[in-house]
């Protein structure tokens, strides 16, 4: 079983937050991070990578959801997301060094990672 994750990657504190997060699973080989930007692009060999993956989670910041909204852009509608700020009450802001909150939402992209192997 191959697992994508697509981090917001916007740019305030939060999307920062969600590729830190992120890139503390990706190995690669089980677990793969997606570009972005590369999806709505329509890059066909970032496409194709992120297709051959049998599961998603998205991961967004905000309620703008734009990592939801660019997997359902190429097609992918069946995927798991997190949302920073409605999920755990945490606030946008361009302080790029905050990261309150990093480590409920660390565990809960663990524990979905983990639920994801177990199915």
């Amino acid at each position: 079983m191959k697992l994508g994750l697509l981090p917001c990657q916007g740019a305030c504190n939060l999307g920062n937050m969600t590729g830190k997060i992120a890139l503390k699973y990706v190995d690669n080989n089980n677990i793969n991070m997606v570009c972005a930007l590369g999806l709505p692009l329509g890059i066909e060999g970032i496409i194709k990578m992120a297709k051959s993956n049998d599961k998603f989670i998205a991961i967004n910041g905000c309620e703008v959801k734009c990592s939801s909204k660019t997997l359902e852009k190429i097609g992918i509608n069946d995927f798991e997301e997190i949302t920073l700020t409605s999920d755990f009450g945490l606030k946008k802001n361009k302080n790029f060094n905050d990261e309150t909150g990093i480590g409920e939402v660390e565990k809960v992209l663990k524990e979905k990672i983990e639920k994801n192997f177990q199915e």
